[in-house]
């Protein structure tokens, strides 16, 4: 009796540690490596954008808007001249101020009106940029007494952003497969490819620069260097393992 319980009891105990084994080989996953390519490239700008503004003031507001408008129509004709389309001449900026003046008095100072002020900026695109400096010093020459930026860009940066994406890839898998054969193993098929968020992404290469200044009518024409654009992007890259 002692031994058929033993037995009973042995039998039981087998049960158990078969199904408990069981899920674990069930748990067991294929091997997978995992690797994040980076690439940076560059690319010659192929637009500049210059921001050039007219200052004016006067006695009234009617002569500082009229002396602002006719120093902006010789610079906006400037530009249509020098063959820039119409679409890429924009008003970027446009304000009318009373202007003031301090005056000392015997307790202090105060701040009294002093006629008005008018500003006008106007925004020029143009895909040639060795004639930017040219553009620059013309404007200044017809009247315009501010420059507030010059930036450099891309028409269409997401070709720009998908070349380097197909980098980064290129570098993931160069690494990959230097990492495999380190190991001994053969990677298989891939299981995954992520890339961050587009948001997380600059939608636009940012320039390379940026001033402003304000230039003198009679100086040599401005040195512009446009230099390049670099942009980035990271891949994430996961792979199946064979043995």
């Amino acid at each position: 009796m002692l031994s058929r319980l033993a037995l009973v009891t042995l039998g039981l105990g087998a049960l158990a540690g078969a199904a408990s084994a069981q899920p674990a080989a069930d748990a067991r996953e294929p091997g997978q490596i995992s690797l994040v390519g980076q690439a940076t490239l560059e690319f010659p700008p192929d637009f500049a954008a210059v921001r050039i503004g007219v200052v004016t003031k006067a006695a009234t507001a009617a002569a500082a808007l009229a002396d602002n408008s006719t120093a902006v129509a010789r610079t906006v004709a400037l530009a249509k001249a020098a063959g820039i389309e119409a679409r890429d001449v924009a008003t970027s900026t446009v304000g009318l101020q009373q202007a003031f003046k301090t005056v000392r008095n015997p307790i202090g100072s105060e701040q009294q009106p002093d006629g008005f002020q008018a500003r006008n900026v106007v925004t020029v695109r143009l895909a040639d940029t060795a004639k930017l400096g040219q553009i620059m010093q013309q404007a200044v020459e017809g009247g315009a007494n501010r420059i507030d930026g010059v930036t450099f860009g891309l028409r269409d940066p997401g070709k720009a952003e998908r070349e380097a994406g197909v980098a980064a890839t290129r570098d993931a898998l160069e690494r990959a497969k230097v990492m495999a054969e380190a190991a001994g193993v053969t990677l298989g098929p891939i299981a995954r490819i992520t890339a961050p968020p587009r948001a997380e992404r600059p939608s636009r290469p940012s320039p390379m620069m940026r001033m402003a200044a304000s230039t003198d009518a009679h100086s040599e024409a401005v040195p512009i260097e446009a230099g390049a654009l670099s942009v980035s992007a990271e891949v994430e890259v996961v792979w199946a393992l064979r043995q």
